[in-house]
């Protein structure tokens, strides 16, 4: 992994979710404000390609925490750093160990994981956050369904990123190794 490469890349997601993302939210009545988790579609499309789990999850938590400095404090008063990077964590762990079982270029994982993802580092940050600020159990049902209506309009676009971070793959990633064929030698 190209990590200096990974960092700018990590630093443009989450700028461009909190800028021009926010053209992407919208308030949908009973549920709130809803917006795609661009910095999962990044976590998903590595965690699938790196060689390493380590590499998967450190890449995660870079982006978490990136999640986590520009997120203002949804269950509270005030927003805690980390819950969101240790959920990024913790998810792309996960995909990491489940990506043998999936095709990774076809859409079809592509979205259940990205879906997958964000409903667990999410609803880890929910957990975390309503136990911080001592939420009411209406509070914390409403935040989960906010959660999942969130990672659905994620994985809506979770096509379109994969494409998009496919084709400046090699910037950020080591290329894949080339096998010889037995006929060649």
């Amino acid at each position: 992994m190209h990590w200096i490469f990974f960092l700018i890349l990590a630093y443009i997601v989450v700028l461009f979710q909190t800028t021009f993302g926010r053209a992407l939210i919208f308030n949908m009545p009973g549920v709130g404000t809803m917006g795609p988790d661009l910095a999962a579609i990044l976590a998903v499309f590595v965690a699938l390609r790196v060689k390493s789990g380590l590499d998967a999850m450190l890449a995660a938590w870079v982006l978490g925490l990136g999640v986590d400095l520009t997120m203002g404090g949804a269950a509270g008063a005030a927003t805690v750093v980390g819950p969101m990077a240790v959920g990024y964590c913790l998810s792309a762990g996960l995909v990491y160990r489940v990506r043998e079982a999936f095709f990774r270029e076809r859409v079809l994982p592509q979205i259940v994981l990205v879906m997958a993802f964000c409903i667990i580092a999410h609803g880890f940050w929910i957990v975390c956050q309503s136990l911080l600020a001592g939420a009411t159990w209406s509070g914390f049902a409403a935040l989960l369904i906010q959660a999942l209506g969130l990672a659905l309009y994620t994985a809506v676009l979770t096509p379109l990123g994969h494409f998009a971070l496919s084709k400046c793959r090699t910037w950020f990633m080591h290329a894949p190794p080339h096998r010889t064929s037995r006929l060649r030698r």
